[in-house]
């Protein structure tokens, strides 16, 4: 049972990263376009480095990307 419990939680972590990508709406709340993490002002705030991480997929580092990316701005 608790693998079961450990992936639906891993699996549910996913689909947050994935509706992020997904959704039309930055997390400063301005437009973005799908498929892209950020809004282009948040995006270009970002050090290169950040940058670069979020063209990573989703479960091969995207995820800590994403995460760094939105304490960096909203922190």
């Amino acid at each position: 049972m608790n693998r079961k419990r450990e992936s639906r939680t891993k699996r549910d972590e996913k689909l947050f990263y994935i509706d992020a990508l997904k959704s039309e709406q930055c997390q400063c709340e301005r437009q973005k376009k799908r498929g892209r993490a950020f809004c282009y002002r948040c995006y270009i705030r970002l050090p290169r480095d950040l940058r670069d991480e979020l063209y990573r997929p989703v479960g091969a580092g995207f995820e800590a990307a994403y995460d760094a990316s939105c304490r960096f701005l909203y922190d």
